[in-house]
Order: structure tokens, then sequence, then C-alpha cells
């Protein structure tokens, strides 16, 4: 959700943000909110999505062989090589509308009165699945994903001269980075960048002021990250 002064603007996808976000020359003006789930909105935000029930529920349509085939893609085990060049084809044609200016292919718009499975599968799933590659694949340029950038951006934002708990910072890089995920995974993110026994890092990015696990157990034996202190 998008709020400047009294105008309030919702949005149901992320490329239908992005795409708003782009034409808008002072979306730093704009108060930017990220709902994970119905549990973010207030109680008078329920009440405003239960009194339009009609625009807030989106029917799914069986539209044919299609659907079944798009089912069977996403899900089936024997479908892995298949799934492998549906992200690549997302891929491709992302960035060939990026290069042409165009804007996401999105799946809800206001017009929106049902959905087919098939739309549903190629449309919204496949984001998820692209966004699950990105979060878990360390990048070809410096071997970091998103969430061990995010937490090296807030270290260098901090610029701290002393030790700070892992908790802690775990908690000031949720605040500062738009990290939308469990801040206990955050937690373990931070330990693994610190970790320095054989078969952990190369280099290892944090300073392990604790016990961060050892060798023996691969890590997965260190200390609560309430009892742990880290920094550049």
């Amino acid at each position: 959700k998008a709020s400047f002064k009294k105008t309030q603007l919702c949005f149901y996808s992320i490329p239908e943000y992005e795409a708003w976000k782009e034409s808008q020359a002072n979306h730093k003006s704009w108060k930017i909110k990220y709902y994970k789930g119905l549990g973010t909105s207030t109680s008078q935000e329920a009440k405003e999505y239960f009194s339009d029930m009609q625009k807030h529920k989106i029917p799914f349509k069986y539209c044919g062989p299609q659907d079944d085939e798009a089912i069977t893609l996403a899900f089936s085990k024997k479908k892995v090589d298949e799934r492998k060049e549906w992200l690549t084809n997302f891929m491709n044609n992302r960035r060939q509308r990026k290069e042409h200016n165009l804007p996401e292919d999105y799946l809800y718009g206001k017009s929106t009165k049902f959905l087919s499975y098939n739309d549903f599968v190629n449309k919204e799933l496949v984001l998820f699945s692209n966004s699950d590659n990105e979060r878990s694949i360390p990048c070809l340029v410096d071997g970091l994903k998103p969430g061990q950038r995010k937490v090296l951006f807030c270290c260098f934002k901090r610029n701290d001269k002393r030790e700070v708990k892992v908790a802690q910072l775990a908690g000031s890089v949720a605040e500062m980075s738009a990290y939308h995920h469990g801040e206990m995974s955050l937690m373990m993110t931070i330990i693994n960048l610190a970790q320095d026994f054989v078969g952990s890092n190369n280099l290892n990015l944090l300073q392990p002021l604790g016990q961060f696990g050892t060798r023996l157990h691969g890590g997965k034996d260190s200390a609560s990250p309430r009892y742990i202190f880290t920094m550049l």
C-alpha cells in the first residue's frame, strides 16, 4: 500500500507496484507499507475489505486442458526440466520487456473477475519460484545472496565501532533494508557470514565474537543469537 497525505493506493502484486513506482516521479514522498499477510491489516482495513467482497474475492475458473498442463508443470516431480525451461523463459521475457520499456505482466487488475489456473501458474506462481531462486542461489559476481547483501549494507550504514549482538543486528537489518521474511532466518544468515571454521567461508565477512558453531556439526551448534556478538 502506498500513502501520500490523504491518498491511498493498493497494489496486489510486486510487478503492479513496480510499474506504478517507475511512472511516479515523486515516489520517495509516498509512505510504502508491505503487507506480509492478513495479520498486517488493521481492523479498519479488514472492514473495508469485507465491505466490498466482490472486488476482493476472485474465483478460479477451469478453462480447459491448458489448466491441467499448467498444474502438472508446476507440481509434478517428473517435470523438473520443463520447470527449468519455464523459469528461463520467464526471465528472458522479463529482460526483453525491460529493454523495450514495457511494464511487467501481472495477474490482478482492477477489472479482474476470475482467474484461470494457467494464468495463475504462469503469472503469479512463476514470480514465487523465481524469487525463491534469487534468494537461494548465490550471485555469480560476488557469491552473495540478497539476504547476505542486505546484512552487509546495514553493517556499512551503521558503521559500528564496537561489537553488536546478532539478534539486535538482525532487527536493524529487517528495519532498514525492506527484508520481508522471518528475523530468525536473518539471524542464521548473520551467523553463517561470521563462521570461520574449515568448510564454512573462504573469508568470513563478519567477526565471530562468541560461539558461532563448529566444523563437527556444520555450524548448527552455534549459541543463541541473543548471546553472541559480531561486527565488520
